[in-house]
């Protein structure tokens, strides 16, 4: 996932107060004036703030503003460097920070894809592929875009660091777009699936045509609202190689007084190194896992799940991990 090394600071306290105007924007009570701003973006608003020292301590006091500058300054940061600060409204990225779950499955979204500005689980942005991100080249052979259409695509840039599941460096920047972007703008030009799996077929016959066309499928599969890790695996897709370039770790804001970073269980991750090493049962796998499913997809993917403080104690109740460490506890304690 995307780290930040240096967060943008909000704005100090209120400037004193002298004579400064918004121009026409003076006639708006403060209540429509923080409507107005919240509908714009992060990028807007930061030179709106320069317009004069009103709209500086305007910008200051609004609750978005404050929320995401306090608890999510790396979001914005990571928005600005990608090139997508101006794609999201204030309050779109506040709605998000206030959200629990991720938005393609029930489960907790511990990080925020960038993209579209929503919550995601660590599973979905692994093997949900519209919560992936691709070349605009490769969009444009896989959905059959023109390069004209290409261009519609909102584009990112990666920002250089350590990605993938092993954390490995990348020290190029990446021009990427949203599979989910490029899927929505091939349904509104080819009306469904199967029209654009026949203008794959109808090029010139190739091993490539066929691997685009299983990615295809995979991509319109729609598991909505299902537990990403019960689902059969869709092989022979391949593995992700921007993996985390476009997702940060996000908190949670049920109220402005409470802040949930999310949590990760320990009981989890002892089954995972358990599982890794061979040292677990082959019938507590077979509980564990779902008939269809690869046993390292799922288990990893239940060590990487993130919890809200509540949800984590609700999980640690049936976690057989959990009470295994805690049975290991015991006996050390005597």
């Amino acid at each position: 996932m995307i780290t930040i090394s240096e967060p943008p600071k909000p704005i100090e306290g209120n400037l004193e107060d002298r004579p400064s105007s918004l121009g026409i924007l003076n006639k708006l009570p403060a209540e429509l004036l923080y409507v107005a701003l919240s509908d714009l973006d992060f990028l807007t608003l930061t030179r709106f703030s320069r317009v004069s020292v009103r709209a500086r301590n305007i910008l200051r006091s609004l609750p978005a503003y404050q929320d995401l500058m306090k608890h999510a300054p790396d979001a914005l940061a990571a928005l600005s460097q990608t090139k997508l600060l101006h794609l999201h409204s204030a309050c779109d990225l506040h709605a998000a920070l206030r959200t629990e779950c991720c938005a393609t499955c029930l489960e907790y979204g511990a990080y925020l894809f960038l993209p579209t500005c929503e919550r995601c689980c660590w599973q979905c942005l692994r093997s949900n592929l519209t919560r992936r991100v691709i070349s605009p080249a490769a969009a444009g052979r896989i959905f059959a875009l023109s390069p004209k259409m290409v261009q519609q695509l909102p584009i990112m840039f990666s920002i250089p660091g350590a990605y993938g599941v092993g954390r490995k460096p990348a020290q190029t920047s990446h021009k990427l777009v949203s599979v989910g972007a490029a899927k929505k703008l091939a349904v509104s030009k080819y009306k469904s699936l199967a029209n654009l799996k026949e203008v794959i077929a109808r090029r010139k016959p190739s091993r490539q045509n066929a691997n685009t066309i299983k990615y295809l499928e995979a991509v319109f599969l729609d598991y909505a609202h299902s537990d990403p890790l019960m689902v059969p695996d869709n092989g022979g897709i391949g593995d992700d190689p921007y993996f985390g370039m476009a997702s940060i770790p996000f908190p949670f804001l049920p109220t402005r007084d409470v802040v949930d970073f999310g949590l990760w269980c320990k009981g989890c991750q002892w089954i995972y190194e358990q599982m890794k090493s061979q040292r677990l049962p082959a019938h507590l796998i077979a509980n564990m896992v779902p008939v269809g499913c690869d046993p390292h997809r799922v288990l990893l993917g239940l060590f990487r799940r993130g919890h809200t403080r509540i949800g984590l104690l609700e999980h640690i109740r049936s976690c057989y991990g959990v009470r295994k460490l805690l049975r290991e506890e015991q006996v050390e304690g005597y």
